[in-house]
């Protein structure tokens, strides 16, 4: 088994799609470990992102991130991290 932590960003958390996002996840199969609402600091949202801190992005999408509550949660299932990045699709806007 394989775990992966996961973020609902503060926009789906701000529109009142958790329930739908958690029944989704339920229903692919994967085991929530844990659960958590949350506001994150701007440290934690640089040190989440910090794979991209050489982009030009990182600035707005360290705001983003920091601009309303999110929800943050640990995944367990056979090949989670695989199965969720299917799951989710394209994390480039333009593609998605």
């Amino acid at each position: 088994m394989e775990k992966t932590l996961i973020i609902i960003k503060p926009d789906a958390v701000k529109n009142k799609h958790i329930g739908n996002i958690v029944a989704r996840i339920e229903k692919e199969g994967f085991q929530i470990l844990g659960m958590k609402y949350k506001q994150l600091s701007r440290e934690e949202a640089e040190g989440f992102y910090a794979e991209h801190k050489e982009r030009p992005f990182f600035g707005s999408l360290c705001d983003f991130m920091t601009s309303g509550p999110v929800v943050v949660a640990a995944l367990q299932a056979d090949g989670a991290l695989a199965k969720w990045r299917t799951l989710i699709g394209a994390t480039d806007p333009a593609q998605a």
